[in-house]
Parts: structure tokens; sequence; C-alpha cells
């Protein structure tokens, strides 16, 4: 039997976590308007994936020509080599010469991960796991942890946006600045590093610039894209020979930029519209911090009159009171959500076991729910039951007394 669902009802890291826990063997195919990919697992570690509709700048040869590890010459003889023996193309690079085993190793895996990050953006579309054996390229594919995978994409979820505040166009050329300025490894680091910077001292300006940059080095990342940039590669271009991924590349170019080690280049026709233009957002920013200032300052205004005519303990009731109001149906919607987690554990159990659950703690004892999961919103157990393929969960509610119009109801069909 395949699991399959559709990816609102239940996430895409949803599904790799649970994958990861089981340890499951298999592939999970995901198909959405805009394409199909599949991720391959062995004993819950991705081993490959792939999209069928990746652009050609993204196959395999096109991707190591534009990171210069590869020759546009010797990816003509490989391709017409392939069509002569069949064998894979990465072989046929290295059987060659024409690229480093570690190199193509290294591309590899990096746009598997690169893949997996693309994918776990998804927010519509179908998924479908199916336990099978599998093959990939064991010698140039390390297997990738769910847990560490998911764990990056968080991260990179949580910074993009302040990178892509000055990171905004993959079109953008950077060159180095003329003042060198010196960065703190930490942020741990930066008070100290302030304070050194600014202290008197006897030393030779030179060597006082040398133990700070000693002291307070850049991350291997950001000295590596810093020594590619040069004023004429953009983004896309730093990217590809950089060699460590999309936002790692735009991550450290944002480090880099504050820092002042580097800065956006821009050409003379360009420079006093540019000026003009991020004069006028900076006015338009000012502007709205100035209402923002004013609304919570209105607002705080009529709490005061409000509490001046009423006890302050009524106050808080009214406003707590208004709160719980607001609150009913965000648990209403969530206690709809984790029944969607609940049916899909019981999908895995019954992929596994061929028949369901007599209780919820049995998805516990098999780990693949933790107990907490178990609790409605409302701090009761969820109720469980099952008859031939279909499950019943349902939470009584805020008044915890069943049959009553707040009971939030599921029902599932394996």
């Amino acid at each position: 039997m395949a699991l399959e669902g559709n990816i609102k009802d239940f996430g895409i890291t949803d599904i790799l976590q649970l994958i990861g826990m089981q340890k499951k063997t298999g592939i999970l195919t995901l198909t959405s308007d805009q394409d199909t990919a599949t991720l391959t697992f062995e004993a819950g570690m991705v081993v490959a994936a792939e999209s069928y509709h990746k652009k050609e700048r993204d196959l395999i040869g096109q991707v190591l020509v534009a990171a210069e590890l590869l020759k546009e010459k010797d990816l003509e003889k490989a391709l017409a080599l392939q069509k002569e023996t069949g064998q894979k193309l990465g072989h046929i690079f290295v059987e060659e010469k024409f690229v480093r085993a570690e190199d193509l190793a290294a591309v590899i895996q990096l746009q598997v991960r690169e893949t997996v990050y693309r994918i776990l953006d998804w927010r519509e579309g179908t998924y479908r796991f199916e336990q099978t054996s599998v093959s990939y390229d064991k010698v140039n594919m390390v297997p990738l942890s769910c847990e560490k995978i998911l764990m990056e994409a968080m991260r990179i979820v949580d910074e993009w946006p302040m990178v892509r505040k000055v990171i905004h166009d993959f079109s953008l050329i950077f060159e180095k600045t003329d003042e060198k300025r010196v960065i703190a490894a930490s942020t741990q680091d930066l008070d100290s590093a302030i304070d050194r910077m600014f202290e008197e001292t006897d030393e030779i300006p030179e060597e006082r610039e040398q133990a700070l940059e000693k002291e307070f080095p850049l991350s291997p990342e950001e000295e590596r894209i810093y020594q590619l940039v040069e004023g004429t590669r953009d983004v896309q271009k730093l990217i590809d020979l950089g060699r460590i991924g999309s936002f790692e590349t735009c991550k450290a170019l944002y480090s880099l930029v504050s820092a002042g080690l580097i800065r956006e280049r821009i050409s003379e026709g360009q420079a006093p519209e540019g000026q003009r233009g991020k004069g006028e957002k900076a006015r338009r920013k000012k502007v709205l911090r100035n209402l923002a200032a004013y609304a919570i300052m209105l607002l705080f205004l009529l709490l005061l009159v409000i509490a001046s005519r009423k006890p302050v303990r009524g106050l808080l009731f009214s406003l707590a009171g208004g709160a719980a109001t607001h609150l009913k149906p965000i648990k209403t919607v969530y206690a709809v959500r984790e029944m969607q987690r609940i049916f899909f554990a019981c999908d895995v159990y019954f992929l596994e076991e061929q028949v369901l659950p007599t209780d919820l703690e049995e998805l516990v004892r098999k780990r693949i729910l933790h107990a907490a999961e178990l609790i409605d919103p409302w701090g009761r157990k969820y109720r469980y039951r099952s008859w031939k393929r279909k499950t019943f969960l349902t939470s009584f509610g805020e008044d915890g007394v069943e049959g009553t119009k707040d009971d939030v109801v599921q029902e599932h069909v394996l």
C-alpha cells in the first residue's frame, strides 16, 4: 500500500519527519502545477532528489561548466560518448578526466540539497510515498539526514527575509571597497571587537589591523565569496563559482556588505537614478515608521482613557475575554490540523502492520507520534475509534462535554 495525500492537508516537512523517524526506504513522488519531483530514501536518509522540469542550466553538465570545473568542448565530447556507450554522464566525466571525482561528488550533493530546499517551499500539490528497494549513486552521494535537512531549511526560512533586503536580485554586481573593515566572527564578540578597534594603543596601525583580522576572521563561506568578488561577476555567477548553494552565497554577500568589505557596483548612468530611488524609498520608510509610532501612541492613550473609566480588574478581564473569543476559532483550526497528523500516522501504522491501531497510544509505542501530539488544544486526549478502513477522531472542545456544538469531529478513510 502506498501512502498518499494532499500537501495542503499534510505538509512536506511533516512527511519527511515521519519517513526519517520510521527509517523508511522508498520513493516519495511530489506533483504540483509547475513540476514533478522525486525524493529517494534509504533507511530514512535522502539519497537522491530529482526535478523533472528543471531548467537547462540546472543539468549537471551545465552546472559544472558554469562552475568552471568543466570545459564546454569536453561536455560536448562527453555527451557524444554517452550516446555511443549509454554510460552515465558523471562516470564519463571522471573516466575521461574531464572533471575531478571529488568536484563531481560535491556538485551532485549540492544539487540534491538545493532541490530538496526548493521542494520544501511547495504549498500545494500531491504526494505519494511507496516503500520499495532503491538504487542510487553511492560513489558520489553521501546520504543526508532528514532532521539535518529540515533544521537547515528552517534556518534559511528565518534568515532569507533579512538577506533579501540587500541581495534582492541575482543580476547585482559587487566590488571590493577601498576601505578595509574588520568584522567579528560572532555576535558575542561584537562589543569586544568595537572596544578593541577604538581603544588607545601603541601598536603600529598595520600590525593592529593584522591582529584584529586574525582575532575576528571571516567565515570560510565569506572568505570564499570575498575572493571571488572582483567587480564584473553578478550574484548568479558567484553562486556558480562558489559552489556553496544559493542561500549561503547570498548570506555571505550580505555579511560582506554589512561589514563594509564590498559594495554594489553601479554604472555612471545608473548612479543618479539609483540614488534617487534609494532616497525616495528611505523617505517612504520614515513616513511609515512615524505613522506606526503615532498609531501606537493613540492606542496607548485610548487604553488610558478606558482604564480611567473602568476599574483595572474590569479592564484586564475585558481584554482577556476579547482575546479568548478570538482564540476559540484558532484552537479549532489547530485541532483539525493535529487530527490530520494523527490520521497520517495511522496510515503509516497500517502500512507496516496491515491493521489500524487499537488505540492512539499504540502510535506512541511505535514511535510514530509523541504523547503530546495526542492532546487537543484544550488539554484533553482526542477520542479515537476505527471501523474497517475508517478512523474517527473527536475533541470535545472548550466545554469538554460530548455532543455539544463546540465538538470537533473528523473522519478519514484509507
